[in-house]
């Protein structure tokens, strides 16, 4: 039985790490336009949770600790006060996880508050769109109960304000120096580490300039690039 759930365990993970693949191609392909981005973040936000919930569960098995009680998967991986808890592996997936939560909800609320960024068209709904980009996902149930409506209700209230948005960006770039050490013999580690702690730093001052100005200067314009790393967008600000 052991045996039998530690194979179930590793093919729910390369499942959660294809989809995440799936999700990051589009952004390499350009299939996403910018009003979408809000939609694909917080779909890669719920995959990247997923992966590493089954990575987690994957090296406890093997270590023979699975049976360790009293905290879900999900609070381990989430919980960034814990970090001693969780191995450098998921530390690196965290980053990734946070960045993406941060990029949905600094989305959302440019287009909860200022408007700009609204998946609209002239030939289909947000709503269908949201169906065109992720129906293999959505046929598959990776995840369970995941859906439009979720996802609109996830979002629908954030604001520039939330304090929850800054800390998400500030994690990455904690946990991402933290991790340095770590996988100092790993060069590739070491880039993805250094462009993820440019992009978060980057936006993190980007929320606070929008924050700060946006409300009184109604030339400012907000853009999203990938300067600093290929599918984790960077926001500048700038006066039209």
């Amino acid at each position: 039985m052991k045996i039998c759930r530690h194979i179930l365990i590793w093919v729910e993970e390369q499942t959660y790490w294809i989809a995440s693949r799936f999700l990051m191609l589009g952004f390499e392909l350009d299939l996403y336009s910018t009003g979408e981005f809000c939609m694909v973040y917080w779909y890669m936000y719920i995959i990247l949770i997923k992966l590493a919930e089954r990575t987690h569960m994957r090296a406890m098995t093997s270590n023979e600790i699975s049976k360790k009680k009293g905290k879900k998967k999900r609070d381990l991986v989430k919980d960034g006060g814990k970090d001693d808890q969780l191995p450098p592996a998921i530390l690196f997936l965290q980053c990734h996880v946070y960045l993406a939560e941060g990029l949905t909800m600094m989305l959302a609320a440019l287009r909860n508050e200022r408007q700009i960024y609204l998946s609209t068209g002239p030939f289909n709904s947000e709503h269908e769109r949201f169906v065109q980009h992720f129906e293999l996902l959505l046929k598959a149930c990776l995840p369970d109960h995941v859906s439009y409506y979720s996802f609109v209700e996830t979002t629908a209230h954030a604001r520039l304000s939330s304090v929850s948005m800054y800390n998400c960006f500030k994690e990455t770039q904690r946990i991402a120096k933290e991790l340095r050490s770590n996988f100092s013999n790993d060069s590739d580690k070491m880039a993805e580490l250094r462009r993820i702690e440019q992009v978060a730093e980057h936006n993190s001052v980007a929320l606070s300039l929008i924050s700060r100005l946006g409300a009184v200067d109604a030339s400012l314009k907000v853009q999203f690039e990938f300067s600093h790393h290929p599918f984790f967008a960077t926001a500048v600000v700038k006066r039209s």
